[in-house]
């Protein structure tokens, strides 16, 4: 059985690069274009990496580095991923937060069994105060 250990480890790498608060190049390189990008809090008139930025600027200037993501229950299926993650982040007005959230994930894979990730999508499971 393929427990696809490049997607595992794509997954690793992409929240380390959230931790850090890296710049948004970081991460257009994996996002399609045209990515259907489903968070909340985006304006709902962008598309693609467009609104991939703009939620991503909302977030470097309302966080402070760096943030923690612990990802849990992944699988793994061709084309699609889905996982848990405990996120917890300080704003940059003192705010501590703390929430589960379940990640949807489809992609392409590329050459070298990278993802390409064309719907990225993440619903709020639990939110706790802290």
């Amino acid at each position: 059985m393929n427990d696809y250990p490049k997607i595992r480890s794509f997954i690793a790498d992409w929240f380390a690069r959230f931790d850090r608060l890296d710049p948004i190049e970081a991460f257009l390189e994996d996002l399609h274009p045209d990515v259907d990008w489903d968070m909340p809090d985006v304006d709902a008139t962008l598309t693609g990496h467009a609104r991939v930025r703009a939620w991503y600027t909302d977030v470097v200037a309302t966080l402070q580095r760096p943030t923690e993501h612990h990802v849990s229950k992944i699988k793994v299926t061709p084309g699609a991923t889905e996982f848990e993650v405990l996120f917890r982040a300080t704003t940059v007005s003192g705010e501590h937060i703390e929430a589960r959230v379940q990640e949807n994930w489809r992609f392409d894979t590329r050459p070298d069994g990278r993802p390409l990730i064309t719907v990225h999508s993440a619903k709020l499971l639990q939110e706790a105060d802290t």
